[in-house]
């Protein structure tokens, strides 16, 4: 199969010809750091583009992307013509949304909301950028256009639309969540200025990639840990009737998958996702409470959702070679059977997954995510790995 084809089965629940790969997201990339030294290792050379400066990810040349054995391509919207990312020689820089930035070792990090003072007033006050501006999509359906008629990729929208997330970057985490529960109706006023910015971007966006791409990122993180960041029942009142229309709106704009990214524990929120249309869920961080059964995961939701990652990003991608291959080999073993799994590194490849294991992830994703998936192969590949680090 061409990696369009070998994408459009999976996320439609049927078995491609192996399990597809993906990597090049704002959630599914790669650090700069651990960019540089893949390309050390590798012996190659390239110009570092930093695409997301708050997680500090790297473009990623075809050549290293056509190695790892890569199925997609992102398409990005420009920034706006009011706007340019301009970094100080401290690392500070400022958002379009006014909000202060501070590099933090490996990353940056918003340490000065815009509208963290701000009465309810002010912040109905608040102007938005513009998220129509035309310098955001110029050029980009012609390069869609490109990229799908002269390639096999499967193209994916790399603008992943987040609601609490702005909220937090606006008014600082902690404000916002307190907002929620105190200032309830400053909270939800907020919350619909921002659906209603990002209806009004994805109206842009789609309009110049819909009909090219094969799902769309949307998402904001719901999990900590050991369960969830808000109660059940908060997301039901405030989180879902959101997205919801928001998914809606994509869903009217495009033929693609929804696919809905959220850290930490998730199955307590699998159904609400389901329920409001979401597709395609993503990392499935594999230690947080609740992932970490990753054939129980596909038992209970397995016929209903496509899976992305649940690779265990977080507590072996630094460790031993055949501690990374073992848990790709899991995944494997229990999401990849039927179909409705698509192979990632689960979030970002972090500055410290050393160049060895980042080959040694996505070689294996091609040599044991050949459909039929031989279970047994597989087996006794986790048997011969696991004895090692008793």
């Amino acid at each position: 199969m061409t990696s369009r084809e070998r994408i459009k089965t999976a996320i439609n629940h049927r078995e491609p010809d192996r399990v597809p790969i993906d990597n090049g997201g704002v959630v599914s990339g790669m650090h700069e750091v651990a960019y540089r030294n893949l390309l050390a290792y590798l012996g190659m050379t390239d110009e570092i583009v930093i695409y997301d400066a708050v997680q500090r990810l790297a473009r990623v040349k075809d050549e290293v992307l056509d190695l790892l054995g890569v199925d997609t391509r992102y398409l990005y919207a420009n920034p706006p013509s009011f706007w340019k990312f301009e970094e100080k020689p401290d690392g500070s820089w400022v958002d379009e949304f006014g909000t202060g930035y501070e590099r933090s070792e490996f990353y940056c990090d918003y340490q000065h909301p815009v509208l963290a003072d701000a009465t309810f007033e002010d912040i109905k006050r608040y102007t938005f950028p513009d998220p129509r501006d035309s310098a955001r999509f110029e050029g980009l359906r012609e390069q869609a256009r490109n990229l799908y008629e002269k390639t096999d990729y499967a193209l994916i929208s790399g603008n992943l639309q987040a609601v609490y997330y702005i909220c937090w970057v606006l008014r600082g985490m902690e404000q916002f969540m307190v907002d929620t529960v105190s200032n309830r109706e400053c909270a939800e006023y907020l919350l619909d200025r921002v659906l209603d910015w990002n209806m009004a971007f994805v109206d842009e966006y789609l309009s110049a990639i819909g009909d090219f791409i094969e799902y769309h990122w949307i998402g904001d993180d719901w999990g900590v840990q050991n369960g969830p960041l808000v109660s059940p029942k908060m997301f039901k009142e405030l989180v879902a009737p959101r997205f919801k229309k928001l998914i809606d709106f994509v869903k009217s704009r495009t033929d693609a998958k929804v696919i809905y990214h959220t850290c930490g524990s998730t199955d307590w929120v699998m159904e609400d996702l389901i329920e409001i249309g979401v597709d395609i869920v993503q990392p499935l961080q594999a230690n947080a409470a609740g992932n970490e059964d990753a054939a129980r995961l596909k038992s209970m939701f397995g016929d209903r959702m496509v899976f992305h990652g649940n690779t265990n990003n977080q507590g072996v991608f630094h460790k031993s070679k055949n501690e990374v291959i073992a848990d790709a080999l899991y995944r494997i073993r229990h999401l990849a059977p039927g179909g409705g799994y698509i192979f990632s590194s689960g979030h970002n490849i972090q500055a410290n997954m050393p160049p060895e294991n980042i080959l040694a992830l996505f070689d294996t994703a091609r040599e044991y995510g050949t459909y039929p998936i031989d279970t047994e192969k597989i087996d006794a590949g986790l048997t011969r790995l696991t004895a090692m680090f008793r």
